[in-house]
C-alpha cells in the first residue's frame, strides 16, 4: 500500500464522520489495520532512507580518501620517474665515454685481460669492441675470444651463441677450424652431443693433416 492509498483512507474516514454516516465495527477495524500497516511501511522507508544516506556519506568519505591516495601515488611515481631519468642519463654518459675509446684500443685491452685470465673483464671488453666496431679489423677475433671467455666462465649457452655467430657471419674465416672445435666444446655440456661430434668430424675431414684435425680427433676419443 502506498501513500496515495493512505491518503484516500484518511479522506474516507473523514468523509464518513462529516457526512454523519455510521461505519460498522468491521470497517473501522479494517481501516485501523490498514493504517497501522501503512505506518509500519512508512517507518521502514524512513529507516532505509537513513541507512542509504549513511552509505552515501561513507562512500563519499572513501572516494575522497581514494583521490588523496591517488594524488600521493602520482607524486611518488613522478619522483621515481625523475630518478630513473637521472640514472639513464648517467649510464648513457658512461656508455658514450666507453665508445670514445678507439676500437683498436678496446680490443687490445680485452685481449690483454684474456691473456691474464681475467675472463669476465675480457668478455666485457670484447663485447664493447663488437658494439663499437661491427666491421672492425679484429671483429672475427673478437667473437672468437669472446666465446672462449664465455667458455672459461662456464657460460656455455652464450659461448655457443657467440661462436655460432662467427661461423655464420664469416664462413671463410681463417678461424673456422678452431671455431668449430670451440662450438663443439660449448654445446657438449648442453647435451647436444651428436651435433658436437658432427662438428668435430667436419674438422677432421675438412682440415686434414693440421693441428686442428689432431685436436678434434682427441676430443672425439674423449667424447666416446
Amino acid at each position: 500500500m502506498n501513500f496515495r492509498n493512505l491518503f484516500l483512507i484518511f479522506v474516507g474516514i473523514g468523509s464518513l464522520s462529516f457526512c454523519g454516516c455510521v461505519a460498522t465495527r468491521d470497517d473501522i477495524s479494517i481501516l485501523k489495520t490498514q493504517i497501522a500497516a501503512l505506518n509500519k511501511t512508512l517507518q521502514s522507508v524512513q529507516s532505509n532512507q537513513a541507512a542509504n544516506d549513511q552509505q552515501i556519506q561513507d562512500l563519499s568519505v572513501q572516494l575522497t580518501q581514494a583521490n588523496d591516495n591517488l594524488r600521493e601515488f602520482n607524486y611518488k611515481l613522478d619522483q621515481v620517474s625523475s630518478k630513473l631519468d637521472n640514472i639513464t642519463s648517467v649510464l648513457d654518459s658512461q656508455e658514450s665515454a666507453q665508445y670514445q675509446t678507439p676500437p683498436s684500443e678496446l680490443y687490445e685491452q680485452a685481449k690483454k685481460q684474456f691473456d691474464n685470465k681475467n675472463y669476465s673483464a675480457a668478455a666485457e671488453g670484447f663485447s664493447l669492441y663488437i658494439k663499437a666496431a661491427p666491421q672492425g679489423a679484429n671483429i672475427e677475433e673478437a667473437y672468437f675470444y669472446l666465446a672462449k671467455s664465455n667458455l672459461e666462465l662456464k657460460d656455455y649457452q652464450q659461448a655457443a651463441i657467440n661462436i655460432a655467430t662467427l661461423l655464420d657471419k664469416y664462413p671463410d674465416s681463417k678461424l673456422t677450424a678452431q671455431s668449430r672445435i670451440l662450438y663443439a666444446k660449448s654445446i657438449w655440456p648442453l647435451e647436444k652431443k651428436e651435433e658436437a661430434v658432427t662438428y668435430l668430424k667436419s674438422v677432421v675431414q675438412d682440415f686434414k693433416n693440421t693441428d686442428f684435425a689432431k685436436e678434434a680427433k682427441k676430443l672425439l676419443e674423449t667424447y666416446k
